[in-house]
C-alpha cells in the first residue's frame, strides 16, 4: 500500500512541457515542434508569393478588395478605427444609416479581439491592414488544424503540416478568405473539437468551453453552424466511445456537454442579446420555413467540387466551396477499407460527411444549417466545417498507408479515376467545368497513387518521397488558390478622393459644430462611404440595417434594396427633414437659392443646404396616420402628402411635364427652380440627363421609383434626357416658396440641440401647445427619452423615426441610448466568466484534498470526478470483499480511503499520455 501511495505522489508531480523542434524519434519522417512552424510557414509563403503576382501593395497598385470587403468590411473598420482612436463608444454610429446600433454592428461584423490591433497604425492603410490580418488568420488556422491532428494521433509528424496547409487554403477559403469576420472560427474550429473531443473522453472541459465562447463572441452566425456541428460530432464521439460504458458515465458527459456549451454561450451574451433585438429590427427577421424538400444537385455534382481549379461560387445556385486537395479522392475510400479505423468512430464519422452533403444538396437542412436562413448568395458557408472533418478522417488513412495493400490502393485509385470519367461525362461536355480541370485533377491523383506505392514498397526513400510530396502538395494548392482565390481592386481608384474628402469633411466639421448630416450625390463608392470617410451620413448597407427604415425612405423614392438603402433620390425636402445639411459631388453643382456652394479640395466639392431642420422638429397636427392613409403614391407624391400631413402645406411639388413612350425627350423649364424625375417603367435601367453642357448617367433604375435629381435649371436652360427603353417620364417642380413655408412652420420651436455625443443628444423646445417631437433617428427601443428629467414614452412613427409626445411649455429634453439587453447580456457573461472560474478552483482544490469530497453522495463524486471509475461498483466490491471470509484479505481491493480521486485522475493522465489515440 505503502508504494501505491508513494507511486501516486510522483505521479502527481505535473511534468513541464518544453518546446523541442525536433523530437527524438526512429522515424525518417521529422517530428516535433518545427510541424507547427512549417505548418504556418507555408501557407504565409504561398499568400504572399500571390499577393506579389497580384501586385497587391505593397508589392504593386492593387489591393485584395472583393463584394461585401469592398462595400462593407473596409468602412466599417475604418469606423471602428476613428471610434478607438478617439474614443468614442462602441454602442452608436451616426456615420451608417443615419444611425445605427454600433453594438449589433460590431457583434456581426467586428467582433474579432485581433481587428483592436488596427488602432496602432494609420487609418489610410486599412485595406493594408486587413490584407495582412488575412494572411495572419490563414496561417494560425494552419497551425491550429495541425495542433489537433497533433494531439488526437498523438504524433507530430512534419506531413501533418501539408494537411494543415489544406485546411487553411481549402476552396471554402479561396471564395470567402475576404470575409475576414468568418476567419476566426476557421482558426477556433480545431480547437473546439480538440475541446469536444477532450470532454468526452478525459472529461476536461476548459478548452471546449472557452474556444466555442470565443467563437460565438466572435462571430455569432458561423458559430450557428459550428455548434450544429458540435451536437452531431458529440452524438459520433458518445456512440464511439471506448471507455467505461455504463449510464451514470454517459450521462455526466451528457450533463458536462450541455453545462458547458450553455456557459460557453453566455460568454458571448454581451453581445449576443444585443444582436438578437438589433436583428428583430432588420429585413431579415422574417423567418418562414420551407414548406417543401427541394434537391438543388446531385451528390456526384458535389462530389466534383473537389477538383483543383473549379470555380468558386459565390452566387445563389448553392454550390458549395469544398476542394481541400483532390487527394482526398484517393484517401478516403482507402478510410472506408481501413480495417485499423474503429468501425463504429467510422460508421459515425461518415454518417456526418453524408450528414453536410446531404445539407449542401437539400433546402431544409441548407436553411437550418444556415441559422433558418437561406443566405443572400455566398452558399455553404458551413463548408470549412465539412473539410475539417473529410481531412482529418483523410490523414487517419494516411497515417496507415503502410498497412495498406496494393488491392486495397488499387480499388481507391479505380474509385477516384471512375469519379474522372463520370465528371467528364456529365458535367464536361456541357461546359459546366472545363475538361482540363478533370485531366489535371486526374495528373494528380495518379502521381499521388505512385508515391503512396513507392512509400509502400521502399523505406529507404522516405525523405525523397517526403520531399517530393512536399513540392507536389504546395503545388497543387498553390495552382488552385491562383486560379480561383484572391480577386483585387485597384488601389489608387479605391484611395482616389480619401484625401479631398477627408479635407472638406474636417472643413466643415472645423466651421460647424451643429449636429448635421452630409452624404455623396455624385462619386459614391458604397452605401458606407459615411463609415470610411468618418461622417454622419444617412445611406447603409448592412446586415444590421433597420428594416422599417428601408421601407419608409422607398416610399419617398430613395433607392434601396433588401439591407439597404441609399442618399439617391434624395430631395432638397427630404434633405431638410432628415438633417442632410451638406451635399459631396465630385461635380460642379448649379447654385441656387436654396443650395450653395461651400468648400472644395482636389476635385471634391461641398454645397450646403440653406434650409434644413434640425435632428428634432415639432409638429402639431397629427402625423401618425400618414402611413396607413396616403403613403400610396411615387416617391414625390408621397412626400408631397407627408409634408401636408406635417405642416398643412399642399403641393410643394408640382408636375411640369410627363412623356409614357419616348426614350428621348427635352424638358424646358416654365420657371426657375429643383427638377426631379421619375421613371415609372422597370425596365428601364440606365437614364443620361444633360443639363448646363453637363452629362450624369444614372443607373439600377430597374428597381424602380428612385426620384433623379436633374438640378436646377431656369426658363433659359434646356435638359435632354435619354434612356436604354422607354421611361414612362414625370418630371416635378419644387415650389420655393410653398417648401419655405412648410420649412418655417417645422423649424418654429424645433430641438435646439445644446450637446450631442454618440448616445446622446441634448436641447431644448418650447411648444405653444401640446405637440409631437419627432427625431430623424431611426426607432429603436434602446433610445430613452427624457423631458425634464422625467422619462417618456416613445414611439415609431412611420414605422421608422422616434417620437414622443411635447406637453405645452418650455422642456429640457435628453435622448440617452443603451443598447436592448446589453447591460443584461454584460451580467451574463460576467456570470458566466466567475461560475467558470469556480469550477476550476473547486475542482483545483479537489485535486489538492483542500476541499474532501468523501462524504458526498457516491452519485455526486462520479458527476464532479474527471476519471470515469464508478465508484458504486468500487465501494460494492469492497464490501463484499470484507463480508467474504473465503477471500485472502490481501487480495481484496484497495479500500476506498485509501485511493484518492487524485490518484485516479494521476492514472489516467498516466494511460492518456502514454497511448495512442489512433489505435
Amino acid at each position: 500500500m505503502d508504494s501505491l501511495n508513494n507511486n501516486s505522489i510522483d505521479l502527481s508531480k505535473k511534468s513541464k512541457k518544453h518546446f523541442c523542434l525536433f523530437d527524438k524519434t526512429n522515424s525518417n519522417i521529422p517530428s516535433g515542434g518545427i510541424t507547427y512552424i512549417i505548418a504556418f510557414i507555408i501557407p504565409l509563403i504561398i499568400m504572399t508569393a500571390l499577393y506579389i503576382a497580384r501586385e497587391i501593395y505593397p508589392f504593386g497598385n492593387n489591393c485584395y478588395l472583393r463584394s461585401d470587403m469592398y462595400h462593407q468590411y473596409a468602412p466599417f473598420f475604418s469606423e471602428l478605427w476613428n471610434k478607438l482612436r478617439h474614443g468614442e463608444s462602441l454602442t452608436y454610429s451616426w456615420d451608417i444609416g443615419m444611425g445605427t446600433n454600433f453594438t449589433a454592428l460590431y457583434a456581426y461584423y467586428l467582433a474579432s479581439p485581433s481587428n483592436w490591433f488596427i488602432v496602432l497604425f494609420p487609418q489610410k492603410y486599412m485595406i493594408e491592414i486587413m490584407n495582412a490580418i488575412i494572411i495572419l488568420k490563414l496561417c494560425l488556422s494552419s497551425v491550429t488544424f495541425t495542433y489537433y491532428i497533433t494531439k488526437h494521433f498523438n504524433n507530430r509528424k512534419c506531413s501533418i503540416a501539408l494537411f494543415g496547409m489544406f485546411y487553411s487554403l481549402s476552396g471554402f477559403v479561396a471564395a470567402y478568405s475576404w470575409n475576414i469576420m468568418w476567419l476566426d472560427c476557421l482558426v477556433l474550429l480545431p480547437l473546439i473539437i480538440f475541446g469536444l473531443e477532450r470532454l468526452v473522453n478525459e472529461n476536461k472541459c476548459f478548452l471546449y468551453c472557452i474556444t466555442l465562447g470565443l467563437c460565438i463572441y466572435t462571430n455569432y452566425y458561423i458559430a450557428i453552424m459550428v455548434c450544429i456541428s458540435v451536437v452531431l460530432y458529440f452524438i459520433v464521439l458518445i456512440i464511439a466511445y471506448r471507455g467505461t460504458r455504463k449510464p451514470v458515465i454517459y450521462f455526466k458527459k451528457i450533463l458536462n456537454f450541455a453545462i458547458y456549451s450553455l456557459l460557453a454561450g453566455g460568454l458571448a451574451a454581451c453581445l449576443l442579446l444585443p444582436e438578437f433585438y438589433a436583428f428583430t429590427l432588420s429585413a431579415s427577421n422574417n423567418i418562414e420555413f420551407p414548406k417543401k424538400l427541394t434537391l438543388y444537385f446531385s451528390i456526384l455534382n458535389t462530389v466534383t467540387r473537389h477538383l483543383i481549379d473549379v470555380p468558386v461560387h459565390l452566387g445563389l445556385e448553392h454550390y458549395p466551396n469544398i476542394y481541400c486537395g483532390v487527394a482526398v479522392l484517393l484517401l478516403f475510400p482507402l478510410y472506408i477499407m481501413d480495417k485499423k479505423v474503429d468501425l463504429r468512430e467510422k460508421i459515425g464519422k461518415s454518417v456526418l460527411i453524408l450528414a453536410f452533403l446531404t445539407a449542401f444538396n437539400l433546402n431544409i437542412p441548407n436553411f437550418i444549417w444556415h441559422g433558418f436562413h437561406f443566405p443572400n448568395s455566398l452558399p455553404c458557408r458551413q463548408s470549412f466545417i465539412y473539410v475539417f472533418f473529410l481531412l482529418t478522417m483523410c490523414y487517419e488513412a494516411f497515417t496507415h498507408i503502410r498497412s495498406m495493400t496494393t488491392k486495397q490502393l488499387g480499388a481507391a485509385l479505380w474509385i477516384a479515376i471512375g469519379i474522372m470519367l463520370f465528371i467528364e461525362q456529365i458535367f464536361a461536355v456541357d461546359e459546366t467545368y472545363d475538361f482540363t480541370i478533370v485531366y489535371l485533377s486526374g495528373a494528380f491523383i495518379l502521381i499521388y497513387a505512385l508515391l503512396m506505392v513507392i512509400h509502400m514498397k521502399h523505406d529507404f526513400r522516405v525523405p525523397v518521397i517526403l520531399f517530393i510530396t512536399f513540392s507536389l502538395c504546395i503545388i497543387e494548392c498553390t495552382i488552385n488558390m491562383d486560379s480561383t482565390g484572391i480577386g483585387t481592386t485597384s488601389r489608387t481608384s479605391y484611395l482616389l478622393d480619401y484625401d479631398a474628402v477627408k479635407t472638406v469633411t474636417s472643413t466643415v466639421a472645423e466651421d460647424d459644430s451643429s449636429f448635421y448630416r452630409m452624404d455623396k450625390k455624385f462619386g459614391s463608392r458604397s452605401n458606407n462611404d459615411g463609415a470610411w470617410h468618418n461622417y454622419h451620413s444617412m445611406s447603409t448597407f448592412s446586415s444590421t440595417s433597420n428594416g422599417a427604415m428601408e421601407k419608409f425612405l422607398g416610399k419617398l423614392g430613395f433607392e434601396h434594396s433588401f439591407n439597404a438603402y441609399k442618399y439617391n433620390g434624395a430631395t432638397l425636402v427630404t434633405e431638410s427633414l432628415f438633417s442632410v445639411k451638406y451635399a459631396i459631388s465630385n461635380r460642379i453643382l448649379t447654385e441656387s437659392p436654396l443650395r450653395t456652394y461651400y468648400t472644395g479640395d482636389d476635385g471634391e466639392f461641398i454645397y450646403k443646404n440653406t434650409y434644413t431642420l434640425p435632428i428634432g422638429y415639432m409638429t402639431y397636427n397629427d402625423p401618425y396616420g400618414w402611413e396607413g392613409s396616403e403613403a400610396i403614391g411615387s416617391g414625390i407624391d408621397n412626400q408631397n402628402s407627408l409634408i401636408k400631413n406635417l405642416t398643412g402645406i399642399s403641393n410643394v411639388f408640382t408636375l411640369t411635364y410627363e412623356n409614357s413612350t419616348d426614350t428621348g425627350f427635352e424638358v424646358k423649364p416654365v420657371k426657375a427652380g429643383h427638377l426631379y424625375m421619375i421613371t415609372k417603367n422597370t425596365a428601364c435601367d440606365t437614364v443620361t440627363v444633360t443639363i448646363h453642357g453637363s452629362e450624369y448617367t444614372y443607373k439600377d433604375l430597374k428597381k424602380g421609383g428612385t426620384i433623379i435629381d436633374l438640378g436646377y435649371a431656369t426658363p433659359e436652360d434646356v435638359i435632354v434626357v435619354s434612356a436604354d427603353t422607354s421611361m414612362n417620364a414625370s418630371v416635378y417642380t419644387l415650389e420655393t416658396s410653398r417648401f419655405k413655408e412648410a420649412f418655417n412652420i417645422l423649424n418654429n420651436n424645433s430641438l435646439n440641440v445644446s450637446e450631442f455625443t454618440n448616445n446622446k443628444i441634448k436641447g431644448t423646445v418650447n411648444a405653444d401647445k401640446d405637440a409631437t417631437l419627432i427625431c430623424s433617428i431611426p426607432y429603436d427601443k434602446g433610445w430613452s427619452v427624457y423631458i425634464d428629467g422625467k422619462k417618456v414614452e416613445t414611439n415609431d412613427i412611420y414605422g421608422a423615426f422616434i417620437s414622443v409626445h411635447v406637453p405645452a411649455g418650455e422642456h429640457n429634453i435628453t435622448l440617452r441610448y443603451t443598447p436592448v439587453n446589453l447591460i443584461l447580456g454584460c451580467i451574463i457573461t460576467s456570470l458566466c466568466i466567475i461560475i467558470l472560474i469556480g469550477i476550476y478552483f473547486f475542482k483545483r482544490m479537489c485535486r489538492m484534498n483542500v476541499i474532501s469530497t468523501d462524504s458526498w453522495p457516491v452519485l455526486i463524486q462520479e458527476l464532479i470526478c474527471e476519471d470515469d471509475v464508478i465508484l458504486m461498483d468500487i465501494r460494492k466490491t469492497k464490501t463484499q470483499s470484507i463480508c467474504d471470509d473465503d477471500i485472502n484479505p490481501h487480495d481484496s481491493p484497495m479500500p476506498l480511503d485509501d485511493f484518492s480521486l487524485d490518484e485516479l485522475d494521476d492514472f489516467d493522465n498516466l494511460d492518456s499520455d502514454e497511448s495512442n489515440h489512433a489505435d
